[in-house]
């Protein structure tokens, strides 16, 4: 099929696209218009290019193979990143597209995936996407984790691009959803060529949703890759002040992680905490609250290691896995809330003692992964969060002790993105 003419696509996926732009994708822009208008103005988010957004790409036709990859936010693209160094590895003739959905996203990819042009993706109505994906003419579409956006699908499938899903995850809300919305969504569900799920329980749920099994393989989670490939060394001298931090806070957990600093400097006055929040555009909103609090306190952009602050709020991405490295104890946030918990094996492979609250339903695999090796505790609320810091903080005689466990567990990660890029073979060639 001639991809570059419009007069090759499907009637009956046209007019699909046109029915869902005109009744449920305009009507839903229109009402959320408001609130994006906030995000991006009240709260300081990017929109990005227009011209890409309205997916007027300018872009050369592709002189060979032209692979998509679409990773939506700052998660996936450090997820995707240990998967494209192996598919370039493996099919050096071939050109790579990266898109991602948010500013930031697309900020940290340019930054740590070099050789691979980076794009926001458009709006996601119909004309936008059918604009871009004929400029671009991919080969084929790999997205990372489960970004279903119906125009999206159909573009694909009128230009008969292939569409593959890595590290395919259905969290316990996402499931409701899919249950509740089945007869609209349904068929979403059975246009992917092949779904490589992070687990076996993700695999039972992209088939309970529709999804063929023959087309659904286990292929593992890509974030254990990315955790060890970037490791550093730690080093603490016997007279270094403790120092800890709080990755991936939320809104309702930066002031209980600074109730928590308040009562280890009452103990050990010279101690330091990391605070990162999980979005930050919300770094001056959580300096004005530690400000108020009455700590010292400086960016990590303008911040020294050997900084007199006693919080360092970390203000830029891709640098969280170097502030793991310079601590001694790490809470993972997201968890003490409700947010489904963020990724705690980076922590542990920094060497941190870890620990995070008991929200954590998007990580189960995670904790499965960890629990034989006991490196990763559980509290249950701001009081025991407490009590587990100071415990850190009052033991670091340990701290040998778990850099030898973590390099143990170091040795026996890895793999997973080869293996994918094994069983994505087929679809590239």
């Amino acid at each position: 099929m001639n991809r570059s003419s419009t007069s090759t696509l499907s009637v009956s996926v046209l007019v699909c696209s046109i029915l869902l732009d005109v009744f449920v994708l305009l009507p839903l822009l229109v009402i959320a218009t408001p609130w994006l208008l906030f995000k991006v103005l009240g709260e300081g988010r990017g929109f990005g290019d227009l011209r890409d957004r309205v997916g007027l790409w300018q872009i050369s036709l592709p002189v060979r193979p032209r692979i998509w990859i679409h990773a939506a936010s700052v998660g996936e693209v450090h997820a995707a990143k240990s998967l494209l160094v192996e598919l370039q590895q493996a099919h050096p003739g071939k050109e790579f597209i990266l898109t991602t959905m948010t500013t930031g996203a697309r900020d940290l990819a340019r930054k740590i995936i070099p050789d691979v042009e980076v794009r926001l993706l458009p709006i996601p109505l119909g004309h936008f996407l059918f604009s871009m994906v004929r400029k671009m003419r991919p080969t084929t579409l790999v997205l990372i984790e489960l970004e279903y956006w119906p125009q999206l699908l159909l573009a694909c499938k009128a230009y008969s691009i292939p569409v593959t899903v890595v590290n395919g995850r259905i969290s316990d809300h996402g499931l409701r959803q899919w249950n509740n919305w089945m007869p609209f969504i349904g068929w979403m569900a059975r246009i992917p060529e092949l779904i490589l799920a992070r687990s076996e329980e993700d695999s039972d749920r992209f088939i309970a949703i529709g999804t063929p099994a023959e087309k659904v393989r286990v292929g593992g989670n890509l974030k254990y890759d990315f955790s060890t490939t970037g490791v550093f060394a730690k080093q603490r001298s016997p007279g270094q002040p403790f120092t800890w931090i709080a990755g991936c806070t939320h809104l309702g957990e930066e002031g209980v992680v600074l109730e928590v600093h308040r009562k280890l400097l009452a103990e050990h006055r010279d101690s330091k905490c990391y605070l990162a929040p999980r979005h930050i555009e919300r770094c001056t909103e959580v300096q004005h609250m530690v400000e108020q609090a009455g700590f010292s306190c400086q960016r990590w952009s303008e911040a020294s290691q050997k900084t007199s602050a006693e919080i360092i709020i970390i203000d830029r991405l891709g640098v969280l896995g170097e502030a793991y490295s310079l601590a001694e104890a790490a809470f993972v946030g997201g968890s003490l809330v409700d947010r489904g918990g963020h990724n705690f094996l980076e922590p542990v492979l920094a060497g941190c003692f870890t620990c995070h609250g008991p929200h954590i339903g998007n990580f189960r695999d995670m904790e499965q992964l960890l629990n034989p090796w006991n490196v990763v505790d559980q509290v249950a609320d701001p009081a025991e969060l407490t009590n587990w810091i100071l415990a850190r903080a009052a033991s670091r005689e340990l701290f040998k002790e778990r850099q030898i466990v973590t390099q143990e567990l170091q040795k026996s990660l890895g793999g997973i993105s080869r293996r994918c890029v094994n069983l994505l073979r087929p679809w590239f060639e």
